[in-house]
């Protein structure tokens, strides 16, 4: 969720808390009018270019960041006065076991004795965590992309095409600027399904920067449009969701001096002037202080998966870390003018809340995941946010929002997810079904979760205990199409781990990804990282592919 940590880091504050039981859904709940606010800021690239092939270039050297921190939670202190909350353990009604898996192959590792193919180490020299891992799935392409470096590997194989490189590769030669030399993480890369191409990003910690490159083509190893835009502070966690026009970033602003949270900035990037290589495309921002109260913070914007999105107005949701005993999903909308270079946010200060089954943050928000190796640490779940991405599914009638954050069981951690929908053409947002993992003393955090067109649900994430042999391992669970609403499936392994992490700061992932092939819209393909053996900063990583019985 920041840049790149550099062995050693940080270790935080692990905070252990019961769960409470799944009530009834319901429908949105707005106490009053949604709050706006309209303070939007334009702002030009500092620098853009469009790049040779990506082939043609050496690689740059990497400039590791200064800024090295525990990860930053906007709530800290409130999440630490909240304490623990006890309630009765879920029992959540287990469906099918639905998803198989398909292709499945190792990804990169920071693991500097791991063979070269995949060794992140051998290019950037040093051993960082977490891997904030997330790929993304093209024609004919994957690229996955983990806090320092990238790789492109064949869709039909998993042969290694490109790779590993380090993530500031994709701005190489873009002279005079610190993105082609700057690699501090909080990376994400993602497929334009609309348009074919390829958007990947990184901030810049110190001076503020977001760094974009489009690609022109299809190919990831081929040209891009480059570009540098500034941001007003340190902005943490960023999160992207892609529309055919627009194309939509969220963090968490922690201010000019990077010591204290301000708000939420939202941008709105013209993603139609940026595939066509213009050096004005705009980037159109609005500061979300909550009127004062600093209510609002770690949303997510709505991730296209089918149909084009777009039109101006976007869908978000988020700060679900503002009550321990939680009774919402907070929702937004921003509403951008490109052409005039204005927006409005609707929502602010939690004025938009959708009501959802109780729940209780994992861990009290902090640290807790147990691992069975003797004296190994205990993980941070980032219970306080919902995890990457929200996931958005257009059937032509109805619009799907998928999305899933860890919490209390009552025995261990469990992995909540929900289901939102609204009719073709609206943004307000109802709750039509939530479901979660099994209460059976397993930990599952860290998911990501996806729809395909026959509406069955692919919902990855981590596993452990303190259970002998119950290493951090990679699972998928869901829901198969037809099934009632609230079944989970019953979970499918998809890698085997076989070690525990020690000493690396309480740090695992930040993020995990499940990702649509947009071009059957019926594979998904998830990613995250594992441990081979017990070690500290050498985490592994893994990529799968996965159907349901409705995918042909």
């Amino acid at each position: 969720m920041t840049e790149p940590r550099i062995k050693p880091t940080l270790c935080l504050l692990c905070i252990v808390a019961l769960a409470i039981s799944l009530s009834s859904l319901s429908s949105p709940v707005w106490a009053s009018q949604p709050k706006t606010i309209s303070n939007a800021v334009v702002n030009y690239p500092v620098q853009a270019d469009v790049s040779a092939p990506l082939s043609s270039y050496a690689a740059e050297p990497i400039a590791l960041s200064s800024q090295a921190h525990a990860p930053l939670k906007p709530k800290l202190q409130q999440l630490n006065a909240m304490g623990t909350t006890a309630g009765q353990p879920l029992q959540s009604p287990v469906g099918l076991a639905g998803a198989t898996v398909g292709l499945n192959f190792e990804g990169i590792s920071g693991d500097p004795g791991s063979p070269a193919t995949v060794n992140c180490p051998v290019v950037s020299g040093v051993q960082l965590a977490p891997p904030d891992t997330n790929a993304a799935i093209g024609d004919t392409q994957i690229v996955q992309w983990v806090n320092i470096c990238y790789s492109v590997y064949d869709k039909a194989t998993g042969n290694l095409i490109a790779g590993p490189l380090p993530g500031n590769h994709f701005w190489a030669g873009f002279t005079g600027n610190v993105c082609s030399f700057r690699n501090d993480g909080d990376i994400i890369i993602q497929w334009d399904k609309a348009n074919h191409v390829w958007v990947a990003a990184q901030n810049v910690f110190n001076p503020w920067l977001t760094c974009i490159a489009v690609s022109k083509t299809a190919d990831a190893t081929a040209a891009y449009n480059r570009y540098a835009f500034t941001q007003p502070g340190f902005p943490d966690y960023p999160k992207w969701g892609l529309t055919s026009s627009i194309y939509y970033q969220t963090q968490n602003d922690f201010g000019p001096a990077g010591n204290g949270y301000v708000g939420v900035n939202i941008c709105a990037y013209d993603a139609v002037a940026m595939r066509a290589g213009k050096k004005n495309a705009k980037q159109v921002c609005i500061l979300d202080n909550s009127n004062g109260t600093l209510f609002d913070d770690s949303m997510l914007p709505a991730d296209t998966d089918s149909g084009s999105g777009g039109g101006g107005s976007e869908v978000l949701v988020g700060s679900i870390d503002n009550f321990n005993l939680g009774s919402n999903v907070y929702q937004y909308v921003l509403t951008v003018n490109m052409k005039k270079g204005t927006a409005t946010l609707a929502g602010t200060n939690g004025s938009m809340p959708i009501a959802v089954p109780t729940y209780s943050l994992a861990c009290g928000g902090g640290a807790c995941i147990q691992q069975p190796s003797p004296g190994s640490e205990l993980l941070d779940s980032l219970g306080d946010r919902l995890m990457y991405r929200l996931a958005l599914f257009d059937d032509g009638t109805t619009q799907h929002y998928l999305v899933t954050h860890s919490v209390n069981d009552g025995v261990a951690v469990g992995a909540r997810w929900y289901e939102f929908t609204a009719p073709e053409g609206s943004t307000t947002l109802s709750l039509a079904q939530g479901g979660q993992t099994p209460a059976d003393g397993h930990y599952r955090w860290m998911g990501s979760i996806a729809r395909d067109k026959f509406g069955d649900i692919a919902l990855g994430y981590s596993r452990s205990s303190s259970a002998a042999g119950d290493y951090p391992s990679i699972y998928v669970s869901g829901q198969t199409a037809g099934e009632p609403a609230g079944m989970t499936d019953s979970e499918v392994l998809v890698k085997q781990g076989s070690g525990s992490q020690f000493f690396t700061g309480t740090r695992w992932g930040d993020y995990s990804s499940m990702a649509l092939d947009g071009a059957d819209q019926c594979t998904f393909l998830y990613t995250t990282e594992y441990y081979p053996f017990d070690g500290n900063f050498q985490w592994y990583t893994w990529l799968a592919a996965v159907k349901f019985p409705s995918c042909p």
